[in-house]
């Protein structure tokens, strides 16, 4: 849940030239339903097949925070669509996918859809949470560490969860984790359909 992974290797300069502009009606893999996504192959999420998924003890992850959220988006928030990455996706028990984004060397963003549910976030940070709505979905806000702030959205499957982490170059500027916490899941929420 709470996953901090580590970005894949650079891009393929064709494939860093990929925006969302770049975009087709297939559906991102081991998902649905089919809507438009970026195509760039180094963004693209792994097959969900193990025997958490085919035992029926889990569902799949739905939404892929990589392809589904637009550049736009992401510099409406004040990160660099360029910045996108695809982090370590967890395929498990608990599976989750996820996408970073950077903020010059402030601030990281890290954006994962995992079929944990929000109750089972809830229990983990029991005593640490906020209730909040954002445009009308369940959500919950955490301040995890000193430098790291989250909310945690509910989804169909699980959650879509969003972490601000504040690095030296921004504390040193004043700049926290939570201060745009909300604005941010406002922004993002909307990437993840009402369908889900």
């Amino acid at each position: 849940m709470l996953l901090a992974g580590c970005g894949n290797d650079d891009p393929t300069p064709d494939d860093r030239s990929s925006t969302a502009s770049e975009s087709s009606s297939a559906s991102t893999v081991g998902t649905s339903p089919a809507r438009p996504t970026l195509t760039a192959p180094h963004l693209q999420p792994p097959v969900q097949d193990n025997k958490y998924i085919r035992e029926g003890k889990r569902p799949k992850v739905v939404v892929d925070p990589c392809t589904w959220i637009e550049d736009g988006q992401i510099a409406e928030i004040g990160f660099e669509p360029a910045s996108r990455r695809r982090a370590r996706d967890l395929l498990a028990e608990y599976s989750f996918l996820t996408c970073r984004f950077m903020n010059g060397d402030d601030e990281a963003l890290s954006i994962e859809s995992g079929n944990v549910s929000l109750d089972e976030v809830r229990e983990k940070y029991a005593g640490s949470t906020e209730e909040l709505l954002i445009n009308g979905r369940e959500a919950i806000k955490a301040r995890k560490s000193s430098g790291t702030c989250s909310v945690d959205l509910q989804t169909k499957v699980g959650y879509f969860g969003i972490t601000v982490t504040t690095h030296t170059p921004g504390l040193v500027k004043n700049m926290q984790p939570c201060d745009d916490i909300v604005h941010i899941a406002t922004v993002l929420e909307p990437a993840i359909g009402k369908e889900n």
